[in-house]
């Protein structure tokens, strides 16, 4: 019994008018299962009800491969080729988005609500790797996790591995590469559009040091991202 209730006190946390549930059996965010998400983190998408995981991962799933993810893509690359094959919704090979949810999973939990309601507010300086140098930042980040004490909230989230990242980054080209799913446009700079959302690799959510960091394929393992 007294198992049950420290496991239930362990998968939500109230924190005011927040609450940290505990990651520890999702499906979609499986590589993160020690960390935790604040219901009031629904700037990406909202969840119900919003204590139950199972709600979060259909949400975030639902997300990944919907409409809005598509149009968050066209926003930026405007690529009517995909919009005729049904967007991401459909694997045509040639549009595979790899390790979408793992970024999500990561942005959401690096999201400034989230780290102030679960977190305490920790977080490296900017968030960046280079302040520290090279993937010092990274390294020392993960340091801060692995000595918390096990089963108790870590002081910070684990971050996404930036191999991960640049795996996301090469996919995102391979799209707009495609002549067929992005016709030439004047209007737009895709080249330009990959090089700045490249530096996202930088920051210490998504550019965590190999062995320091959540693996994509660990949290996506039955579909290597796609």
């Amino acid at each position: 019994m007294l198992l049950v209730l420290a496991f239930a006190l362990l998968a939500r946390v109230s924190t005011g008018l927040s609450t940290c549930l505990s990651l520890a059996r999702s499906q979609g965010c499986p590589g993160f299962s020690r960390e935790f998400i604040s219901t009031n983190t629904t700037s990406r998408f909202s969840w119900y009800p919003n204590d139950d995981i199972a709600a979060f991962d259909k949400a975030l799933n639902e997300y990944v491969s919907g409409l809005a993810s598509l149009e968050e893509f066209q926003a930026v690359f405007r690529c009517p080729g995909l919009d005729s094959l049904g967007g991401f919704s459909t694997d045509h090979g040639t549009s595979v988005v790899r390790y979408h949810r793992s970024m999500v999973c990561a942005d959401i939990l690096f999201s400034e609500e989230n780290l102030n309601d679960c977190y305490g507010g920790n977080r490296p300086a900017d968030h960046r790797r280079r302040d520290l140098g090279g993937d010092e930042a990274g390294v020392q980040l993960a340091k801060v996790v692995a000595a918390s004490t096990l089963g108790v909230r870590p002081s910070a989230p684990m971050p996404l591995c930036r191999s991960t990242c640049n795996a996301w980054i090469d996919s995102l080209h391979t799209i707009v590469s495609n002549s067929t799913l992005c016709q030439v446009d004047k209007g737009i700079n895709r080249g330009a559009s990959l090089d700045s959302l490249r530096t996202k690799c930088d920051l210490v959510t998504y550019g965590g040091a190999q062995g320091h960091c959540v693996e994509g394929a660990d949290n996506e393992p039955k579909t290597c991202g796609k």
